[in-house]
């Protein structure tokens, strides 16, 4: 008898996480996604749930209902993000506790609730969200991108240490796409006139490349490849921003590489 492998996918009420909580129900899995809040409006064969990943007992009672109702864990994909951009000077400690508490925090917590079950299975996959922000200081969204960086080493690591237990760990590190994961940057909790030419310069540059981004299914059918994946590689790149971007890094000095992100985020020369 074949076993229904049961699939937990955060941030599923919209963009990325709806996508991919689709495509795995229609590749056969049982799927449960999650959101903040309830969502009549969730893909066919997706049972929603409430969850909050920055409070502990919501992560908790989650993982038992998704235990209770299905008995098993195969699959956790971490997509629930917060987006944030403004000065790293602007920025409050609430402000950036808030972006760590989704994006780093938040996959720590829901790591930590599935593992048990994932180890006594001797199986699983865990798939975590992250971002070209990940892989260099993104200009303008330091905090966001610190979470990125944050999570990349976790995930490293993780994978590492869960591998005798056939546990696999993969990245997923999108480039821009059109989501409605907006970035905010009208409203810094600590406005500094002379970062005002600079804020909206990256406010701009944002949208417009989040406009004139791909397609999010593309993601969504990387993430469903990754968890079919009998031998997944740690990283995924998506998008040709995501690919190109870093070896442009690698490949360039510092300095040059530095000009061209201001060039491309339009941040304002020094006076």
């Amino acid at each position: 008898m074949t076993v229904q492998h049961t699939a937990l996918v955060t941030g599923a009420s919209s963009g990325i996480g709806s996508l991919t909580a689709a495509f795995l129900a229609r590749n056969g899995y049982r799927v449960f996604g999650t959101s903040r809040t309830e969502h009549r409006d969730v893909p066919g064969g997706v049972e929603p749930i409430v969850l909050d990943v920055r409070s502990d007992a919501s992560v908790r009672m989650c993982v038992q209902q998704v235990k209770a109702r299905s008995g098993r864990i195969d699959l956790l994909v971490n997509n629930a993000g917060r987006a944030h951009a403004s000065a790293i000077e602007e920025t409050s400690l609430e402000q950036a506790r808030d972006v760590f508490e989704t994006n780093f925090w938040g996959v720590v917590r829901m790591t930590a609730a599935v593992l048990p079950t994932m180890r006594e299975q001797r199986s699983g996959r865990i798939i975590n969200v992250s971002s070209l922000a990940g892989l260099l200081g993104a200009v303008g969204q330091g905090f966001y991108s610190a979470s990125k960086f944050a999570l990349e080493g976790y995930s490293e690591t993780l994978r590492a240490e869960l591998d005798p237990f056939n546990i696999q760990v993969s990245l997923i590190e999108p480039g821009f796409f059109k989501t409605s994961l907006q970035v905010t940057t009208a409203s810094p909790a600590n406005a500094i006139a002379d970062y005002a030419a600079f804020r909206r310069a990256v406010e701009v540059s944002i949208g417009a490349a989040i406009s004139h981004g791909g397609d999010p299914r593309a993601v969504a059918e990387t993430i469903v490849g990754v968890a079919k994946n009998k031998s997944p590689r740690l990283r995924y790149r998506v998008g040709g921003d995501a690919v190109w971007v870093p070896r442009l890094k690698a490949l360039l000095p510092e300095s040059l590489f530095a000009l061209g992100m201001k060039r491309r985020f339009k941040v304002p020369s020094t006076p």
